[in-house]
């Protein structure tokens, strides 16, 4: 009787050592790459859309004509549901979950290219006309892509190359966002099954850090958002508990309501670009009341993060609380395929100011940014059902200091764990023959 080592030719651990190294460098490489492109043609599509060539997409909603912010979202979503409708008529697109839990290697080695890049594209279009939906589901799903074409290309085992699918899809997330340790936490507490993830977060690691570095090409190394907290103060500390109160309420909510709707979406018929385009037309009259709801929420937690002690901006938090994840809800409901990253933190950061702006107009002085990063990590935590990622990736989307750090960790722990029995924070998972999905 042989054994799998005697049949094994010598050196090839060393062989499969050195394989595995080129795949994910080039996999980290790519995703860095992608991360850049996706970042300039985001760019590309609001100034098509809206017809303004700098600025937040906020400032391009402001400085754009009434007619084209109420049209460039229904316009955009109208598009993009059409191509999106084509798509899933000839064979849809095969995601990272999907190779990713493929035990036989089959479904990552015929992700293909085309499609990924080109569902891809489709997303970014959506988000850049406006439509309210994450984008952080294009540059997973390419990076995906590259990693299951390379390690298919270079010979890895089924499972290696399952593993490096899931990494690479985090490093894309973290590409994006300037999040290396958020991103690799996403691969390992989100894409990957439970059977991979000890050794998985030895690959999610060093290929999230590669991907961040190339990107670093663009974004010069600055984290997404510059805000200013300082020491940590009593009132602030205890302002939390309200805060991590109505983050669980929300996370619960956003979470059974986009289950829901995407459960229930829209068949791919011709009612499929009619849907997108009709949740993009609300969208863009709600933006002519709040231009920070259009978008995938960076914005509105941007906003939520520098938000003044005023009346009025308290009334724009709540109307993003309100607006934002119905908005969400009804595109994804719609057919659209996108994240619920981004909304899930704009609904948190914006719940967090407001609960600090109502504080400090009662004239009692809080942080500001610390309470809306605290909310943005526990509605995230709650949405996404991990932790770890929500409060480690939220955290260095601004690089705060090390105790706010330990704060949004307990708080993004015990939302999480006290919401976790409850039936309606089930993991979000799409209803087979009904199209692709995204977290």
């Amino acid at each position: 009787m042989t054994t799998d080592t005697a049949a094994s030719p010598p050196g090839a651990p060393a062989h499969a050592c050195v394989r595995l190294l080129a795949a994910a460098l080039v996999s980290g490489v790519a995703a860095g790459l992608i991360g850049i492109a996706m970042a300039v043609l985001l760019e590309g599509f609001e100034w098509l859309f809206y017809g303004v060539g700098e600025g937040t997409l906020p400032q391009r909603v402001q400085a754009a004509a009434s007619w084209r912010r109420i049209a460039a979202p229904a316009i955009g979503g109208l598009t993009a549901g059409a191509l999106w409708w084509w798509e899933r008529a000839t064979g849809g697109v095969a995601g990272v979950e999907a190779a990713v839990g493929d035990v036989s290697g089959r479904t990552g080695r015929h992700m293909g290219l085309l499609r990924p890049f080109a569902d891809g594209v489709l997303q970014v279009l959506t988000v850049g006309a406006g439509n309210s939906v994450g984008r952080e589901g294009a540059p997973r799903l390419m990076a995906g892509a590259i990693a299951a074409r390379v390690s298919s290309r270079l010979g890895l085992d089924p499972r290696t190359a399952r593993t490096l699918v899931a990494a690479a899809a985090g490093a894309g997330l973290a590409a994006m966002y300037n999040a290396p340790l958020g991103g690799a936490a996403f691969a390992v507490e989100i894409t990957m099954l439970a059977g991979m993830r000890r050794q998985g977060v030895w690959l999610a690691i060093p290929v999230s850090l590669l991907a961040t570095v190339v990107s670093w090409l663009h974004s010069g190394g600055r984290p997404t958002f510059q805000v200013t907290m300082g020491a940590p103060n009593t009132a602030t500390l205890v302002a939390v508990l309200p805060v991590a109160g109505l983050a669980a309420l929300l996370g619960v909510g956003a979470r059974s309501l986009w289950r829901q709707l995407k459960d229930h979406r829209l068949p791919d018929t011709w009612a499929l670009p009619l849907g997108i385009g009709a949740a993009g037309l609300l969208t863009g009259v709600a933006s002519l009341w709040l231009p920070v709801l259009p978008g995938n929420g960076r914005d509105a937690l941007e906003a939520a993060l520098t938000s003044p002690t005023t009346a009025a901006a308290l009334a724009c938090l709540l109307g993003v609380v309100v607006l934002k994840p119905l908005l969400t809800g009804l595109t994804l409901g719609a057919g659209a395929t996108g994240g619920l990253l981004a909304p899930s933190f704009a609904l948190g950061g914006s719940a967090g100011a407001a609960v600090a702006v109502a504080a400090n107009l009662a004239d009692w002085q809080v942080s500001v940014p610390v309470l809306a990063l605290v909310g943005a990590g526990a509605v995230l935590s709650i949405t996404q059902r991990a932790p770890v990622f929500g409060t480690v990736f939220v955290w260095e989307l601004a690089r705060g200091p090390l105790w706010v750090l330990a704060l949004m960790a307990v708080v993004s722990v015990c939302c999480w764990w006290l919401t976790s029995p409850l039936g309606v924070v089930r993991h979000i998972r799409p209803r087979r023959g009904r199209g692709p999905a995204s977290s």
